[in-house]
């Protein structure tokens, strides 16, 4: 199967019309639906729906969803090596928010500066999605709260630890405190983090007092907010989730004893010989942004 044929059913996909992708595509529509109906022969499938306006089949949607990934991985494999001469392309990294992964964030301005070619692409998602683009070759480095697994890959920890304590209302009773104990908790109904390995961590901490007053687990900080809000619950994260949220709407308050919890830099083994990702992970260790 021909990377150029993929390319094209994701024009016709896009644009719901040959005409209009033959147009995009700079061919003839002749040329352009003879292409797709070899491509339906090849799988052995039908991927459109040919009425009015051109729609995907089951098929199609599926075929759509892993030339995507195919896409997006040649067009990284084409950066990596044209970047051998010259530090240029796209640099992908992948994150939940934490104060690590902010320090790593901030240190791209200045790597910019060095390597004025590059762009970037980041996306926010839990560690299993980020652990799950990385393998597939679509992210170049995965920011992860430990404990995880990450015997698949190269990593290092970074300096920043991430500080837990609870996300509350601004008009909490607790909001006016400091810092948080474990005494506090009494009565304060919570939202968890749904990673176990974390949630188990971190109650085994905090004692049997954590895991009796549970209302419900989130996988973001941000899908607790309209509870956290306009609730007198708290919601379990760390500073760094909090960091991008309004003090005038919540308020995080940490607690004592203090609870921190490690973050690591992590990419596919074998894959750092060159390009963009190389010169990233050689200025990350410049820049000592790992734990010495």
């Amino acid at each position: 199967m021909d990377i150029r044929v993929l390319r094209y059913f994701l024009a016709v996909a896009r644009e719901e019309s040959i005409s209009r992708a033959a147009d995009v595509l700079h061919i003839t529509q002749p040329t352009l639906s003879r292409q797709m109906m070899l491509l339906e022969d090849e799988l052995g499938v039908q991927l459109f729906n040919r009425t009015n306006k051109i729609t995907l089949t089951e098929a199609g949607v599926h075929l759509k969803l892993r030339a995507m990934e195919i896409d997006s991985l040649m067009d990284m494999l084409e950066r990596d090596f044209s970047a051998r001469s010259d530090v240029m392309g796209q640099l992908s990294i992948g994150s939940g928010i934490y104060s690590a992964s902010n320090e790593v964030f901030s240190s791209l301005q200045d790597f910019s500066r060095q390597f004025p070619k590059v762009t970037y692409e980041i996306h926010t998602a839990t560690a299993d999605k980020l652990k799950e683009m990385l393998d597939k070759g679509l992210l170049d480095f995965a920011i992860m709260m430990e404990p995880i697994d990450v015997s698949r890959y190269e990593y290092f920890r970074l300096r920043t630890k991430d500080k837990w304590g609870l996300l509350l209302s601004a008009g909490h009773p607790l909001a006016g405190k400091e810092s948080i104990s474990v005494q506090d908790l009494n009565g304060t109904e919570l939202l968890v983090t749904g990673r176990k390995a974390i949630f188990n961590e971190i109650s085994s901490l905090l004692g049997e007092q954590a895991r009796m007053n549970i209302r419900g687990y989130v996988n973001l900080v941000d899908n607790a907010l309209p509870l956290v809000e306009n609730s007198d619950w708290g919601c379990l994260t760390t500073d760094g989730a909090a960091s991008y949220l309004n003090p005038e709407m919540v308020v995080f308050r940490p607690f004592v004893p203090e609870i921190t919890t490690n973050t690591v830099l992590a990419w596919r083994k074998y894959g750092m010989s060159f390009g963009v990702a190389s010169a990233f992970l050689t200025y990350i260790k410049q820049a000592k942004l790992r734990q010495e």
